[in-house]
């Protein structure tokens, strides 16, 4: 499949207008604008054409959401997430999701850090930190779809993360994990560790897991350092 940010948009809105769920025939430019007008959006039908010929490559939050809603799939769908909306489902922008992955990022992120990354990348445009404040603080909640895969590229999340709770909580699960390992200096020891594995025999390799496992046992812990602590004596 075509990357995210590289033609995934235009190719996903062409391939739904020329299958469209649960339909026969091709889902016209102006059938598809109508459709958008009839659930309260507004979109033309020229302007739909630019997105499919990936003549015009991004769309606002709203715009992506219009589109999903009109076609009867996931908005996630345009950015490599699911297709498939679940029974009674109404996904939408996440309000809180850019909060939340500064809060569980690695240090002290402020928003000119990560504006300063994105824009010096460049493989998604530019974004001020201005900006990124109005995102955190719900004064904006109307991104364009490059400033929605630069924030997720920064975070090292999926795109979809910013329209699917279902993907979200997953993805915060794990975050957390890793938030976890960091504060107990385990990402910092296994980093160190596999510098090490080249010169490390077989044995101290099998010695190395079983104390990471023993330490993680209840009870187990304690009893591994009272027999350490007797061998040495």
């Amino acid at each position: 499949m075509t990357r995210v940010g590289e033609g995934l948009f235009a190719a996903v809105l062409d391939d739904l207008c020329r299958h469209p769920p649960g339909r026969r025939r091709r889902l016209s430019n102006v059938e598809l604008s109508a459709a958008i007008r009839d659930r309260g959006g507004d979109m033309g039908h020229a302007y739909i054409a630019q997105l499919r010929k990936g003549q015009k490559d991004n769309p606002t939050r709203q715009a992506i959401e219009d589109l999903a809603g009109a076609l009867d799939v996931h908005p996630a769908y345009f950015v490599g997430g699911r297709r498939q909306l679940a029974e009674g489902e109404a996904p939408h922008w996440r309000h809180d999701a850019l909060r939340t992955l500064f809060e569980t990022a690695h240090g002290t992120v402020s928003p000119e850090d990560v504006a300063s990354a994105i824009s010096a990348n460049g493989r998604f445009g530019s974004i001020s930190a201005s900006y990124i404040r109005e995102l955190l603080n719900g004064v904006s909640d109307n991104p364009r779809l490059k400033h929605i895969l630069g924030l997720s590229e920064h975070f090292d999340v999926p795109p979809a993360y910013f329209f699917d709770d279902r993907l979200a909580r997953w993805v915060d699960s794990e975050r957390a994990d890793l938030v976890q390992l960091r504060e107990l200096g385990v990402v910092e020891f296994v980093t160190r560790l596999a510098g090490k594995v080249p010169e490390l025999s077989q044995q101290t390799r099998r010695a190395t897991i079983q104390a990471i496992a023993d330490a993680l046992e209840p009870g187990k812990y304690e009893g591994w350092f009272i027999r350490r602590d007797q061998e040495s004596r």
